[in-house]
C-alpha cells in the first residue's frame, strides 16, 4: 500500500464555490520512503485570493503571480502522481472535496484522516488541530497554513499515532472482528494489523486531573465561624481563580461537608465532582449502540473508538470524550438513563465519602433531592447563572428537528410547521417571518385543538406536546422559537409553582453565594430570583479586584454604522499605546458576529507588533489557548471564553465593546409583563436586566488575574443605566 500525504490551501471554505490555492502531498510507501512529491501554488479561478487568507497563508498576489500555475494544466500530474494511494491529511475530507469538485478522480482512493486518529488516540489533548499537536509533541511544523509545512507535519505525525495504536491492546475494543467486519473505514485496518503489538503501558494519557500551582489562601477563622453559623452568607466575587481557591479552602478547612455549585467545574482541579447520569458512559449500551446497526460509517465507527479507547483507560465522564455536536444524539445511546442504576448509585456511593464535591448549577437542579446533596452546605459561585439555572429548571421543550429529518415523518412534520408558522406564529407577531430568529409567548390558556391533531399523526411521541396546545393546565407559560434557517420549530413550556418549589429546596440548605454584581440594601435580584434577601454580608479584601476604569471621549453610538470601525480603530489604538510583551490587551464583544467582522479586520491590519487572535476566528478553545501560549505581544478578543487557562498570561488591559445582552428570551418577556400588572416597585429592569448583564461583564474580566485598567467604549456608560451597569461589574474600580 502507498500513502499519499496531501494538504490544500483554498480561498475559501466551500469547495464548489472558493479556488484552490496551493496543492502539495508527498507519496510514500508503507515504511515512508518517498516516491514523488508535488508543491505548486495555483492561480484561482473561482473566488479570489482575499487579505484574510494573505494574512493566514502568507501567499500574496505576487507570489500568485509569479508562480502560479492553472489548475487545469496539473490536474493530469497531480491524478498519476496520487495514483491508487490512500490519502493521508489532517481533516482530510475537506482536501479531498476541493479536488473531487476540480476533476480530479479519487472515488477509489481509500482515505485516512488523521484528525479522526488524534481524536481516538491522543485522549486528553485541549485540541487536535495540526498545529496544537505538533506544538505538543514538539514536531517541526514552522510554516502552518502552508500546504508542504503541513503534509510535513502530517508524515511526522503519522509514526506517533501508529505507535499508538500498537500500544493499545486488543481486548480494548469489544467485539473486536464483529465490529471491524461491520465497517469500510481505511484505517481500520491499521487497528487490526497492529493492535496489541506494543507495550500497551505505555498508553499516554493526559488528563485534568491537576493541582493548583499557586497555592491556597489563608481564610479568617473569624469569618469561618461566622459562615458556618449563617444559613445564608453574601459574598462578592474577585478574581476567578482566587475566588475558586478560596471557596475550596473554605470547604477543605470546615467541619462540615460542602457541595460547590459553578458553572465551570475546571476552575475547581482539586474537586472531585458529582455528576448527572446523563454525562456518565454506560460500557453496556456502547456494546448495544454497535450490534443495533448492521453496518458502521466513518463518523459512527471513529466516535464508537473514541469511547473505546476512553472507557479503557477508565474514564467515564463526558468531559473526557470529546464530542463534537453531531455526536451528542450519539451519545444519548451510550449514557447512564436515570440515578436509579446500578452504576450511577454506586458512583453515589464514591463519591458521598468526600468532605467537599462540586457540581453544575444544572446537575444541583436535577439532583437536589439525593441525600448526598440536601446533607451539604452549599457554596454558590456565579449566583446569577445559578439563578438563571433555578428560573429555568422547570421548564420543557419540544423540538420537532428529529421529525423533519426522519423520512417516514418529514412531510408532516413540514407541513404541520408551515401551517404553525402561517396561520399562529405569524399572526402573533403581526408580521411575515423573516430570515431570523423568531421567538414569542403564546397568549396564556389558548387552545389550538386543530394542530394538536397535527402532532398526533406525526408520532406518538409528541404526546405531550398535543396535550400542552389541546388542553393546557392553569398557568402554563408557553412560547414558540421557529429557525428559518433549517425550519425547526421549537416548544417551550413553564411553571410558575415548580420554579416556587425548587427555590424553596434551595432554601431548604445552608449556603454562602458569591455574587458578581452589587446586591445592593434591597439585595432584590437574590430575594426574586434565589428566595434569600438576608443574611450575613462577608467582605472578602483580597477578593475585591483593584483597577482603574478609563471611559474615552467622543464615542460612537452603537447604532451608528461606523460603530464597528470605531471599535477596531480604538482597540488598534489602545494596543499600540499599551502592549508589549509584558502587557497584553483582551476585548469582550457582546456578540460573535462583532467579534468575527472585527476581528477579521484586525487580523488582517494587526495594531503594531500585535498578534491577533480569537474565539472562532481559527479553530475551537483549545488550539486557541495553544496559540496563545506561542504569542509575545497579544490582543485577544472573546465572547463566551471561560478557562482557568489564561489566568496567568500578562493581560493588564480589558476593554468592552458593548454591554452584553443575553438573546431575547420568551420567559423572561413573560416575567416583564407580570412584573408589569403586579404594580411591584423595582422594574424587571433594574432587578434582572442590570444584575445579569453586570455579571457577565464582571465574570468576563475576573478570569484574567493581572488585569489593572477596564476600558469601556460603549456609549450607554452615558446613561443611568449604564452607569449602574458599570459601578454593579466593577465596584472596586476607580475612575
Amino acid at each position: 500500500m502507498n500513502y499519499c500525504f496531501l494538504d490544500l490551501e483554498t480561498t475559501g471554505l466551500e469547495h464548489d464555490k472558493d479556488s484552490i490555492l496551493e496543492i502539495s502531498f508527498i507519496t510514500m510507501n508503507e515504511t515512508l520512503q518517498e516516491i514523488n512529491r508535488f508543491d505548486e501554488i495555483i492561480i484561482p479561478t473561482k473566488t479570489p485570493l482575499i487579505p484574510f487568507v494573505t494574512q493566514l497563508t502568507g501567499i500574496t498576489e505576487q507570489i500568485v503571480q509569479e508562480n502560479g500555475k492553472k489548475l487545469e494544466n496539473v490536474l493530469t500530474e497531480v491524478s498519476e502522481k496520487i495514483g491508487d494511494a490512500t490519502i493521508i491529511g489532517h481533516n482530510i475530507d475537506f482536501d479531498i472535496n476541493f479536488l473531487r469538485s476540480n476533476g480530479v478522480p479519487l472515488e477509489k482512493n481509500k482515505r485516512i484522516d488523521t484528525h479522526e486518529l488524534a481524536r481516538i488516540l491522543l485522549p486528553g489533548e485541549e485540541s487536535f488541530s495540526l498545529e496544537a499537536i505538533t506544538y505538543k509533541y514538539n514536531l517541526s511544523h514552522e510554516n502552518a497554513h502552508r500546504a508542504m509545512s503541513d503534509v510535513e507535519a502530517c508524515i511526522q505525525l503519522w509514526p506517533i499515532l501508529l505507535e499508538k495504536i500498537k500500544m493499545l491492546p486488543y481486548e480494548a475494543i469489544p467485539s473486536f472482528k464483529e465490529f471491524f467486519a461491520k465497517s469500510q473505514w481505511a484505517a481500520g485496518e491499521l487497528f487490526q494489523n497492529l493492535c496489541g503489538s506494543a507495550d500497551a503501558n505505555n498508553f499516554y494519557i493526559k488528563t485534568n486531573e491537576q493541582s493548583h500551582e499557586k497555592p491556597l489562601p489563608e481564610i479568617d477563622q473569624e469569618v469561618s465561624k461566622k459562615i458556618k453559623n449563617e444559613h445564608t452568607t453574601f459574598i462578592r466575587a474577585g478574581n476567578t481563580g482566587e475566588t475558586a481557591r478560596w471557596i475550596t479552602k473554605l470547604g477543605l478547612n470546615a467541619d462540615y461537608k460542602t457541595l460547590i455549585v459553578a458553572p465551570n467545574l475546571n476552575f475547581f482541579p482539586d474537586i472531585k465532582q458529582l455528576p448527572t447520569p446523563n454525562v456518565i458512559f454506560d460500557a453496556k449500551r456502547h456494546i448495544e449502540f454497535e450490534k443495533s446497526r448492521e453496518h458502521l460509517s466513518d463518523t459512527e465507527t471513529t466516535f464508537w473508538l473514541q469511547c473505546a479507547v476512553r472507557n479503557w483507560l477508565g474514564y467515564r465522564g463526558v468531559t473526557f470524550f470529546d464530542l463534537y455536536l453531531h455526536q451528542r444524539e450519539w451519545w444519548n445511546e451510550m449514557n447512564l438513563t436515570s440515578a436509579d442504576t446500578p452504576e450511577f448509585q454506586e458512583i453515589l456511593k464514591e463519591k458521598s465519602g468526600e468532605k467537599v464535591l462540586a457540581c453544575t448549577p444544572v446537575a444541583w437542579t436535577e439532583l437536589c433531592d439525593l441525600t448526598i446533596v440536601k446533607e451539604r452546605k452549599l457554596s454558590i459561585f456565579e449566583a446569577e447563572i445559578f439563578a438563571e439555572n433555578l428560573l429555568f429548571a422547570p421548564s420543557k421543550s419540544v423540538s420537532l428537528m428529529k421529525w423533519l429529518d426522519n423520512e417516514k415523518t418529514s412531510n408532516a412534520a413540514h407541513f404541520f410547521v408551515t401551517r404553525f408558522v402561517r396561520d399562529e406564529l405569524e399572526r402573533l407577531i403581526g408580521r411575515q417571518i423573516s430570515s431570523f430568529p423568531e421567538r414569542e409567548l403564546i397568549p396564556v390558556g389558548s387552545r389550538y385543538i386543530d394542530f394538536a391533531t397535527s402532532v398526533r399523526e406525526i408520532s406518538p411521541e409528541l404526546e405531550e406536546l398535543a396535550q400542552w396546545m389541546e388542553n393546557p393546565e392553569e398557568n402554563l407559560v408557553r412560547w414558540i422559537n421557529y429557525f428559518p434557517s433549517n425550519g425547526n420549530l421549537v416548544f417551550g413550556t413553564w411553571k410558575p409553582a415548580n420554579w416556587r418549589e425548587i427555590q424553596a429546596k434551595f432554601n431548604a440548605q445552608d449556603a454562602v453565594i458569591f455574587l458578581r454584581h452589587d446586591g445592593g440594601e434591597s439585595n432584590a435580584f437574590c430575594r426574586v430570583f434565589l428566595g434569600r434577601q438576608d443574611g450575613y454580608f462577608a467582605r472578602i479584601p483580597e477578593l475585591e479586584q483593584q483597577t482603574s476604569l478609563t471611559i474615552p471621549k467622543n464615542l460612537v453610538s452603537s447604532k451608528s454604522p461606523d460603530f464597528n470601525k470605531f471599535c477596531q480603530a480604538k482597540i488598534t489604538e489602545i494596543a499600540e499605546e499599551k502592549c508589549d510583551k509584558d502587557h497584553w490587551l483582551a476585548t469582550s464583544f457582546s456578540s460573535l458576529a462583532s467579534l468575527k467582522h472585527i476581528g477579521a479586520v484586525l487580523q488582517e491590519s494587526p495594531p503594531k507588533d500585535c498578534s491577533v487572535l480569537g474565539e472562532k476566528l481559527a479553530g475551537g478553545d483549545g488550539k486557541l489557548i495553544v496559540n496563545i501560549a506561542k504569542q509575545e505581544q497579544l490582543v485577544l478578543l472573546l465572547q463566551k471564553l471561560q478557562t482557568p487557562a489564561v489566568e496567568e498570561f500578562p493581560f493588564k488591559t480589558f476593554v468592552v465593546q458593548k454591554f452584553p445582552f443575553a438573546p431575547p428570551q420568551p420567559l423572561l418577556n413573560f416575567l416583564k409583563d407580570q412584573w408589569k400588572k403586579d404594580g411591584i416597585g423595582k422594574t424587571f429592569w433594574d432587578v434582572w436586566v442590570v444584575p445579569t448583564i453586570a455579571a457577565r461583564l464582571a465574570r468576563s474580566a475576573a478570569q484574567f488575574a493581572n488585569i489593572e485598567n477596564i476600558v469601556i467604549i460603549d456609549p450607554a456608560e452615558n446613561s443611568a443605566w449604564g452607569k449602574n451597569v458599570i459601578s454593579q461589574a466593577f465596584p472596586f474600580s476607580k475612575k
